[in-house]
């Protein structure tokens, strides 16, 4: 029962340290105004806690091509139940925690996935 690192990764857009917990898997997400992440789906639900900053979420229901999309600011907690694809938009540097019970599986959904590679080279 003891919280173990797992590894780090830093790109353009910020910083990721994985960790986990037993079965849980908690990332800590650094995510630099401008930037985004996300762009694909999972087959599980997961929750982001949004400790600082603000951001724009993208939703988009695979099964019925409807998209939603809603501002955070933090504090908040955003849940994303399994196929929904999603797209966070960093609008301040931000810093959220993703927990998930579940080995990290995603699909990439290409109309956000495109949005978060265009943003990483400009």
């Amino acid at each position: 029962m003891n919280l173990k690192f797992e590894k780090e990764i830093d790109d353009v857009r910020g910083k990721i340290i994985f960790y986990s917990y037993n079965s849980m898997k908690i990332n800590l997400i650094e995510t630099r105004k401008g930037f985004a992440r996300g762009g694909h789906y999972h087959k599980y639900d997961q929750d982001h806690a949004l400790i600082s900053g603000q951001v724009e979420v993208r939703f988009n229901d695979i099964s019925t091509n409807q998209e939603t999309i809603q501002t955070f600011k933090a504090p908040a907690i955003i849940h994303i139940p399994k196929d929904i694809a999603h797209l966070f938009i960093a609008l301040e540097d931000s810093i959220f925690i993703e927990t998930s019970e579940s080995e990290y599986i995603i699909t990439n959904f290409p109309k956000y996935r495109q949005i978060v590679e265009e943003k990483m080279k400009i």
